[in-house]
């Protein structure tokens, strides 16, 4: 049922006419199914990215807007200029908290202190 062409490199046989027709049919609304899957499957995949690019960007302006609350004069400043002084801000925070540990260790053992003495 096949016939076989020679050629100077290769031999090639072809199918016989009757499975031509309907594998290249076949073959053909496949491809033509799987393309237009992936299209609307791309498609369908940047409308979910817009979305989640939009809902992103609307998270980081809303935490902005809570930093800009939570550190002194942070209203007044610009993105990079916050983060500069949300830095600092953080800085002084943890310097003032090691103050707080000294001073309470130093007053809680004079405490005791005066205790040993009866005071």
């Amino acid at each position: 049922m096949e016939k076989t062409l020679a050629t100077s490199h290769t031999k090639r046989s072809l199918p016989s006419p009757s499975t031509t027709v309907s594998t290249s049919t076949i073959g053909f609304s496949r491809r033509t199914r799987a393309r237009l899957s992936d299209e609307t499957a791309s498609v369908i995949e940047t409308v979910v990215e817009d979305d989640d690019d939009e809902e992103e960007e609307e998270g980081v302006d809303e935490k902005i807007e809570a930093l800009q609350t939570i550190v002194p004069g942070g209203t007044a400043l610009g993105v990079d200029a916050l983060f500069e002084e949300t830095a600092s801000y953080i800085l002084a925070l943890q310097c003032q908290i090691n103050a707080i540990k000294v001073l309470t260790s130093f007053l809680e053992r004079s405490e005791k202190d005066d205790m040993k003495f009866g005071g």
